[in-house]
């Protein structure tokens, strides 16, 4: 079973890199106010990396069921909160996109979207289960 802070150094190795070369082209094609790329690219960009990210979701509910999170230890609070700033902040990805009309009604990308609200919700509760009394 992975820890917490296995499942964050991975999600953060997988950050410092994410879509590489093909986030450089982006950045290269724009120039505010002149020069932007075409917005289904970094639409495309934004979704791909948001199921990337949540790629992890199913270790990290996994670990979640398998360690009582009254015995959890700090170190290991302290990275399941990093993980869910982490998570928080991708989540604004398919947020983001969806405001957009022609995507509105996009499945995939609504399933995206409720599959990080409920996760979550979830790590909310759990680390709810944390305190210590």
């Amino acid at each position: 079973m992975l820890s917490f802070a296995t499942i964050e150094k991975r999600l953060k190795l997988l950050l410092e890199d994410l879509d590489g070369e093909y986030w450089t082209s982006i950045l290269d094609q724009l120039n505010p106010p002149e020069n932007f790329p075409k917005h289904e690219l970094v639409h495309d960009l934004c979704f791909r990396d948001s199921k990337a990210l949540a790629g992890y979701i199913p270790d990290l509910r996994a670990t979640m069921r398998s360690s009582p999170p009254k015995s959890l230890p700090s170190e290991e609070v302290l990275a399941l909160r990093s993980l869910r700033g982490l998570l928080n902040f991708s989540a604004r990805l398919p947020v983001l996109i969806l405001l957009f009309p022609q995507y509105r009604d996009n499945e995939n990308l609504i399933n995206v979207y409720n599959g990080y609200r409920q996760t979550l919700k979830e790590i909310d509760e759990y680390l709810a289960l944390t305190a210590k009394d």
